[in-house]
């Protein structure tokens, strides 16, 4: 039988996979659609185990913009992704990315997600802004 592949129309698609994901790296206190400034963080994460936070901001095709966000996101988390459908994520230059520190993460056709450039603590994080959430998905 052969598995059925997925076509990611929407951002929520990719949401739940890599949900997932997070949870398998520790990530097991999660929120969705967390407010941030004016935008909403996608996927929000806290490892009770480590204390470690992690922000993904979820893109069909335009890393640019996520890239953004997530640069913004740095104050108030310790890692930072962008995550997009492998075939978007293929296109985004890994370098920019690397030299902020933000992580990619690929969401295969077949629900699989693989880390192609680990996120670096983030040095911009906010102690006031990190812990606040962190102390939510903590309880």
């Amino acid at each position: 039988m052969r598995a059925r592949r997925l076509i990611f129309e929407r951002e929520e698609e990719l949401c739940e996979l890599v949900s997932k994901y997070a949870k398998r790296r520790g990530f097991t206190r999660q929120a969705r659609e967390l407010p941030f400034f004016e935008y909403r963080i996608d996927l929000y994460g806290f490892s009770k185990p480590t204390g470690d936070t992690i922000a993904v901001e979820l893109k069909i095709k335009d890393w640019r913009r996520a890239l953004y966000q997530a640069l913004i996101y740095q104050l108030c988390s310790d890692y930072v992704f962008i995550a997009l459908p492998e075939t978007n994520a293929r296109l985004v230059d890994e370098s920019e990315l690397a030299r902020h520190g933000v992580g990619l993460i690929a969401v295969g056709a077949l629900g699989q997600c693989r880390v192609r450039l680990e996120a670096a603590r983030s040095t911009e994080v906010r102690d006031h802004y990190r812990e606040q959430y962190a102390e939510i998905l903590a309880r």
